[in-house]
Protein backbone atom coordinates (compact mmCIF):
# COMPACT_ATOMS: atom_id res chain seq x y z
CA UNK A 1 0.00 0.00 0.00
CA UNK A 2 1.31 3.26 -1.17
CA UNK A 3 1.65 5.92 1.68
CA UNK A 4 3.62 8.23 0.24
CA UNK A 5 1.32 10.94 -1.93
CA UNK A 6 2.57 13.08 -4.35
CA UNK A 7 2.50 17.06 -4.47
CA UNK A 8 -0.40 16.79 -7.39
CA UNK A 9 -2.13 14.69 -4.96
CA UNK A 10 -2.51 16.55 -2.51
CA UNK A 11 -2.62 19.68 -4.72
CA UNK A 12 -5.80 17.87 -6.20
CA UNK A 13 -6.86 16.95 -2.09
CA UNK A 14 -7.10 20.56 -1.67
CA UNK A 15 -8.84 21.60 -4.61
CA UNK A 16 -11.58 19.22 -4.06
CA UNK A 17 -12.15 20.46 -0.44
CA UNK A 18 -12.25 24.07 -1.38
CA UNK A 19 -14.73 23.44 -3.44
CA UNK A 20 -16.78 20.87 -1.68
CA UNK A 21 -16.77 23.68 1.01
CA UNK A 22 -17.67 26.58 -1.69
CA UNK A 23 -20.56 24.77 -2.89
CA UNK A 24 -21.68 23.96 0.61
CA UNK A 25 -21.35 27.47 1.70
CA UNK A 26 -23.20 28.41 -1.71
CA UNK A 27 -25.95 26.06 -1.31
CA UNK A 28 -26.79 26.67 2.35
CA UNK A 29 -26.72 30.60 1.43
CA UNK A 30 -29.44 30.52 -1.00
CA UNK A 31 -31.81 28.06 0.92
CA UNK A 32 -31.58 30.68 3.93
CA UNK A 33 -32.14 34.10 1.88
CA UNK A 34 -34.94 31.44 0.17
CA UNK A 35 -36.98 30.88 3.03
CA UNK A 36 -35.30 34.85 4.90
CA UNK A 37 -38.57 36.27 4.97
CA UNK A 38 -40.80 33.74 6.09
CA UNK A 39 -38.47 33.04 9.02
CA UNK A 40 -38.50 36.90 10.51
CA UNK A 41 -41.56 37.34 10.05
CA UNK A 42 -42.69 34.08 11.79
CA UNK A 43 -39.97 35.21 14.67
CA UNK A 44 -40.75 38.74 14.89
CA UNK A 45 -44.47 37.81 15.83
CA UNK A 46 -43.88 35.22 17.91
CA UNK A 47 -42.42 36.04 21.85
CA UNK A 48 -39.30 35.72 22.93
CA UNK A 49 -37.80 32.81 24.60
CA UNK A 50 -34.97 30.80 25.34
CA UNK A 51 -35.83 28.20 22.91
CA UNK A 52 -36.32 30.94 20.13
CA UNK A 53 -33.21 32.78 21.15
CA UNK A 54 -31.61 28.30 20.66
CA UNK A 55 -33.01 28.62 17.24
CA UNK A 56 -31.32 31.72 16.10
CA UNK A 57 -27.88 30.15 17.31
CA UNK A 58 -28.60 26.87 15.89
CA UNK A 59 -29.62 28.64 12.25
CA UNK A 60 -26.86 30.97 12.42
CA UNK A 61 -23.88 29.08 13.71
CA UNK A 62 -22.52 27.83 9.99
CA UNK A 63 -22.24 31.23 8.79
CA UNK A 64 -20.21 31.55 11.49
CA UNK A 65 -18.32 27.87 10.40
CA UNK A 66 -18.15 28.63 6.44
CA UNK A 67 -16.92 31.69 6.83
CA UNK A 68 -13.62 30.45 9.03
CA UNK A 69 -13.40 27.68 6.65
CA UNK A 70 -13.72 29.72 3.29
CA UNK A 71 -10.57 31.57 4.79
CA UNK A 72 -8.66 28.64 5.87
CA UNK A 73 -8.91 27.37 2.69
CA UNK A 74 -8.54 30.63 0.51
CA UNK A 75 -5.74 31.58 2.47
CA UNK A 76 -2.83 28.87 2.50
CA UNK A 77 -0.18 31.21 2.55
CA UNK A 78 -1.21 32.31 6.23
CA UNK A 79 1.02 31.84 9.97
CA UNK A 80 0.64 28.34 11.65
CA UNK A 81 -0.13 30.32 14.63
CA UNK A 82 -3.16 31.90 13.41
CA UNK A 83 -3.87 29.04 11.29
CA UNK A 84 -4.03 26.95 14.67
CA UNK A 85 -6.08 29.16 16.40
CA UNK A 86 -8.42 29.72 13.90
CA UNK A 87 -8.97 26.01 13.38
CA UNK A 88 -9.65 26.06 17.23
CA UNK A 89 -12.03 28.72 16.76
CA UNK A 90 -13.70 26.60 13.88
CA UNK A 91 -13.70 23.17 16.45
CA UNK A 92 -15.19 25.14 18.87
CA UNK A 93 -18.03 26.86 16.80
CA UNK A 94 -18.66 23.32 15.37
CA UNK A 95 -18.88 21.42 18.79
CA UNK A 96 -21.42 24.32 19.79
CA UNK A 97 -23.49 24.44 16.54
CA UNK A 98 -23.74 20.60 17.14
CA UNK A 99 -24.64 21.07 20.61
CA UNK A 100 -27.41 23.60 20.19
CA UNK A 101 -29.02 21.46 17.67
CA UNK A 102 -29.20 18.24 19.38
CA UNK A 103 -30.46 20.48 22.31
CA UNK A 104 -32.89 21.68 19.79
CA UNK A 105 -33.82 18.58 18.88
CA UNK A 106 -34.64 17.01 21.95
CA UNK A 107 -36.72 20.19 23.30
CA UNK A 108 -38.56 19.43 19.83
CA UNK A 109 -39.13 15.21 20.70
CA UNK A 110 -40.08 16.33 24.54
CA UNK A 111 -42.61 18.88 23.15
CA UNK A 112 -43.80 16.69 20.58
CA UNK A 113 -44.53 13.29 23.25
CA UNK A 114 -46.72 16.38 25.24
CA UNK A 115 -43.87 16.69 27.87
CA UNK A 116 -43.60 13.89 28.70
CA UNK A 117 -40.66 13.37 31.87
CA UNK A 118 -40.19 9.69 30.52
CA UNK A 119 -39.50 10.70 27.26
CA UNK A 120 -36.94 13.35 28.74
CA UNK A 121 -35.28 11.43 31.42
CA UNK A 122 -34.78 8.33 28.86
CA UNK A 123 -33.09 10.89 25.81
CA UNK A 124 -31.27 12.46 28.15
CA UNK A 125 -29.99 9.31 29.70
CA UNK A 126 -29.09 7.93 26.60
CA UNK A 127 -26.81 11.05 25.59
CA UNK A 128 -25.40 10.92 29.01
CA UNK A 129 -24.11 7.50 28.33
CA UNK A 130 -23.43 7.86 24.87
CA UNK A 131 -21.19 11.13 25.44
CA UNK A 132 -19.33 9.19 28.32
CA UNK A 133 -19.21 5.98 26.11
CA UNK A 134 -17.25 8.02 23.36
CA UNK A 135 -14.65 9.86 25.53
CA UNK A 136 -13.75 6.58 27.66
CA UNK A 137 -14.06 3.93 24.42
CA UNK A 138 -10.48 2.87 23.45
CA UNK A 139 -10.90 2.59 20.18
CA UNK A 140 -11.93 5.89 19.59
CA UNK A 141 -10.25 8.81 18.75
CA UNK A 142 -10.71 11.65 20.81
CA UNK A 143 -9.52 15.68 19.58
CA UNK A 144 -8.19 17.63 22.69
CA UNK A 145 -6.05 21.04 22.23
CA UNK A 146 -5.70 20.31 19.12
CA UNK A 147 -3.60 16.80 19.38
CA UNK A 148 -5.44 13.10 18.66
CA UNK A 149 -5.22 10.52 21.42
CA UNK A 150 -6.13 7.17 20.55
Amino acid sequence: MQTEYSADDVAAARSLQTYTVLSMATFWTYDYACSLHQEWTFLLRSRWTKVKGLYIATRSMPFLLFIGHLYLNFNPNGSPGKCEILDNICLGLSITSVSCSESFFVLRTYAFWNNGRFVLVAMVTTFLVMSLNVQHSPSSVVMTYGTLKS
